[in-house]
């Protein structure tokens, strides 16, 4: 049995705001970004297409984006805490994310955190930013491209602990064996009765392993 895997959204997770969804509203356009994720809302499109389409319009160098997300993104209180104590446990301890390689990387080397990461990539052309997806076409569950085949992977067999908020979590969130969950994510996981965890930082989720581990 592998042991205990720790998988852990980014955007809203580990930060304290969502990066990806100030990004695209910051340097994207504002009336795309309102109708993508309306359309998000309601069914119509999926998270991938939202994604792309939420970056197309995106024209500012890379370096400018970086520089803007390491100036005003925040971390969740108790994250190196956590990272740390997996380590001297043992458990595996993955960030999986549905946002940008080059954008999460600075922020962790900022804070001087090395933990696995599976995430997207981004070609930052001048003509609008295009979106490399990591993950497969979609997903035999949920019909999108999620999250979950890898999360699959990353467990072997062994325990998943999942941590999330939002709606890329749903899918790999409801076949994980713990669940902490908040904002979106808990909302949608209480509606369809499937047990989780609040948690508002990552200090409440390190007591909570050790009481319940």
């Amino acid at each position: 049995m592998s042991p205990r895997t720790l998988v852990v959204d980014f955007d809203g997770t580990v930060t304290e705001q969502d990066l990806l969804d100030e990004i695209a509203q910051t340097f994207g356009d504002g009336d795309v970004y309102r109708e993508v994720d309306e359309g998000l809302d309601r069914g119509r499109l999926s998270l991938r297409e939202v994604i792309r389409r939420e970056f197309e319009p995106v024209r500012a160098p890379l370096d400018e984006v970086v520089e803007y997300a390491l100036e005003n993104t925040r971390v969740r209180p108790g994250f190196r805490e956590l990272v740390e104590r997996a380590r001297a446990e043992g458990w595996r301890f993955v960030i999986v994310s549905s946002g940008f390689h080059e954008l999460i990387e600075p922020i962790l080397e900022r804070e001087g955190v090395d933990v696995e990461l599976r995430a997207n990539r981004v070609d930052p052309r001048p003509e609008g930013w295009q979106v490399h997806w990591s993950y497969g076409e979609d997903c035999g569950t949920c019909g999108e491209s999620c999250k979950r085949a890898t999360v699959d992977a990353l467990a072997n067999g062994g325990e998943v602990v999942y941590v999330g908020d939002g709606y890329s979590d749903r899918c790999a969130a409801e076949d994980a064996d713990r669940v902490f969950a908040r904002r979106g994510l808990a909302r949608w996981l209480e509606e369809r009765g499937i047990p989780f965890e609040p948690f508002e930082d990552f200090h409440d989720v390190s007591r909570a392993l050790e009481n319940g581990s």
